[in-house]
């Protein structure tokens, strides 16, 4: 497990921001990719590389975590079980990976992500996903 440091991209957080977004991603093209629309969108998002402080950020307020399946850095599906056996309020783990990868997609959804996304449909969507789930504890 990569032990890197705690960074923080995207818009500053309202103080009182209700619901937190990390991710799971150690791919600089998709960090750059998912900081782009995090700017567009108005959210930050904190990338997290080190499994226990991602459980531990997720505990302390409503969060969503986008999950790099295919991070070499991190066993991804124990990664999802931990998260979403956590007792985390209101936490949505979004997954993307190859769209070849059939078995790991039913593993990542047997394990508890709530969606699981080719990449391609993730670069697509990846706005509106970031803006929904913005909106997910507060009428928008």
């Amino acid at each position: 497990m990569n032990q890197g440091p705690t960074e923080s991209f995207g818009a500053e957080p309202p103080s009182n921001a209700g619901v937190r977004f990390y991710a799971a991603v150690e791919d600089i093209f998709f960090a750059a990719k998912i900081t782009a629309a995090a700017k567009r969108v108005g959210v930050a998002v904190e990338f997290l590389r080190d499994e226990s402080k991602l459980i531990a950020a997720v505990c302390s307020a409503p969060a969503v975590v986008l999950v790099d399946l295919n991070n070499g850095g991190m066993k991804t599906v124990e990664l999802v079980k931990k998260l979403k056996g956590s007792g985390a309020p209101a936490l949505q783990v979004i997954g993307y990976l190859s769209h070849v990868q059939t078995e790991l997609m039913r593993e990542a959804q047997k394990a508890g992500c709530d969606l699981v996304l080719p990449r391609s449909v993730f670069s697509q969507q990846l706005d509106e996903l970031l803006r929904q789930r913005s909106c997910h504890q507060e009428r928008c």
